[in-house]
């Protein structure tokens, strides 16, 4: 049966709820009007900062110290940490960077050095990542069979507006979709941003138009042959998965992350986690727990 069936949300949720124990503790005390972003001369980067009480700003990474999830909404279900790296519309490549100390959002480069930007055409949805989150290449997929892309996992947010890049929001987990990218598991969540003026009311992804999920798909299985690549492929033959389940995958890809973290903690570079040439992911959180 599908996986979906075998994990009811009361058991995800208490999944979720006892999950670690720093997640927990952010979640409760962690603050977005507390946030802010700022960017520097020279690498058009996005930094972040939060203001911590007694101490004032301090830079913090939106990877590792913005907790995973944000509350939950009137019906208990969890909502999550959406960092905003690419808006609808936009064509330029902005991610999480692993390696850079805090992990600042920068635009990806080439190989050659040149900054990338989506050839297809410019971001049909707002594109970015869950906080405290990693795809372990080491761990393959129940759906997949292949192991993680190595980076937090993949939002597609289906807001009609655009999201600020930088922004962080509180978002519903609608479903998702299983793409296979170059023989790595690469999972695309499907979200909406709760307190958006424009929200939707849905709650699964059969509330989604189907055509809209359409769309979605075929751009992420098609996008890269604009820069002479072949196509993305799916695993589930390309079925999108109900939120249950998609919020389940979430929840393994938070585990990850926690154990990169505790590997790290020991000494390991990285946790496990590297990012091509520029070395180890950066791994030291700047806001523990008890100092929220």
């Amino acid at each position: 049966p599908p996986r979906s069936t075998l994990f009811p949300y009361t058991t995800l949720f208490r999944s979720l709820a006892s999950c670690t124990i720093l997640a927990s503790s952010a979640s409760a005390a962690f603050d977005l009007k507390k946030l802010s972003t700022y960017s520097t001369e020279g690498d058009a980067g996005i930094y972040y900062r939060y203001d911590k009480a007694g101490t004032g700003l301090v830079r913090i990474s939106p990877w590792h110290d913005i907790p995973f999830t944000l509350g939950k909404d009137e019906q208990g279900v969890p909502l999550l940490s959406f960092v905003c790296e690419i808006p609808r519309g936009t064509r330029e490549k902005f991610e999480i960077h692993k390696s850079v100390s805090h992990n600042p959002l920068l635009q990806d480069v080439h190989k050659n050095g040149t900054l990338r930007e989506y050839v297809y055409s410019p971001a049909i949805i707002n594109y970015g990542a869950i906080a405290q989150t990693w795809e372990d290449p080491e761990e393959p997929d129940e759906d997949t069979t292949f192991g993680g892309d190595n980076d937090p996992i993949d939002v597609l947010q289906l807001n009609e507006g655009s999201c600020t890049r930088g922004a962080v929001q509180r978002v519903r987990v609608l479903g998702g979709l299983a793409l296979v990218d170059d023989g790595e598991t690469d999972w695309k969540l499907l979200v909406v941003d709760v307190d958006a003026a424009d929200a939707p009311s849905w709650r699964d992804v059969s509330d989604i138009p189907e055509a809209r999920v359409s769309e979605v798909r075929e751009w992420y299985r098609m996008y890269k042959t604009a820069e002479g690549k072949g196509e993305n492929t799916y695993g589930l033959g390309g079925r999108a998965v109900d939120a249950a389940h998609a919020l389940r995958v979430a929840e393994h890809t938070h585990t990850f992350w926690a154990n990169m973290m505790a590997k790290a903690a020991k000494g390991k570079a990285g946790g496990g986690c590297a990012f091509d040439k520029h070395g180890a992911c950066w791994t030291k959180p700047s806001v523990q727990k008890d100092e929220l």
